[in-house]
């Protein structure tokens, strides 16, 4: 069967996208070193592949992001860079050795109707408590970006640049530290584009009344 393709509208478009483990397993169980270095590959697929971020939310066996994209090679671009590089690390974390994504990443347009966008933020939102895995949002202890939507907190991650490290290791005969090729990458979010017209206190607020 055929890929399905990846449609924004002309002039851009708030997409949802999603990306599942194969078969379900819980490949991206929340672990202090996981987060890290998730916001980390995400701060850096943004800067290379500026999107704008609405929301992101991962739970153990996929993620849900909420961005606003230019058109679709801008969307594959990103969402392949986040994706490849996650698969890398959560590979290296849990010493799996098959396909990490189920399949390619789902992303479906989200209208421009204030009622729409607004529910596709909720149910991001939602994970982790709808599940009744946590009885609130901030109790989640995998990335959630509750804390930077409603409380304003700054989101930074660590990126690991593995070429080097790898260089290091097979070509000059080092053992470096882990730390050694690391930089540190900041995610950016933005908002609904149906609530852009708010203050970034208006809009914290609005978002912590859900």
């Amino acid at each position: 069967m055929g890929r399905k393709l990846r449609y924004v509208p002309d002039g851009g478009a708030l997409v949802e996208v999603t990306c599942r483990t194969l078969h379900g397993r819980l490949l991206l169980r929340p672990s202090p070193e996981l987060n890290d270095i998730t916001a980390g590959i995400l701060g850096r697929a943004q800067r290379l592949y500026p999107v704008d971020i609405v929301a992101f939310q991962a739970v153990s066996n996929h993620y849900h992001a909420l961005i606003f994209v230019e058109d679709a090679k801008r969307l594959a671009k990103f969402a392949g860079y986040l994706n490849s590089n996650l698969a890398r690390e959560v590979a290296r974390l849990t010493g799996w050795t098959g396909k990490i994504w189920e399949r390619r990443y789902q992303a479906i347009p989200v209208s421009g109707e204030e009622e729409a966008q607004v529910g596709r933020l909720k149910y991001i939102l939602s994970h982790g408590v709808k599940e009744n895995l946590v009885a609130r949002l901030r109790e989640w202890p995998g990335l959630h970006c509750i804390r930077q939507l409603a409380d304003g907190e700054p989101l930074t991650g660590t990126w690991f640049d593995r070429t080097q490290e790898h260089a290091a290791r097979s070509r000059r005969g080092e053992d470096p530290d882990p730390l050694q090729y690391t930089s540190s990458e900041k995610v950016t979010f933005s908002p609904l584009p149906c609530w852009e017209h708010l203050s970034p206190e208006a809009y914290r607020e609005r978002v912590g009344s859900m």
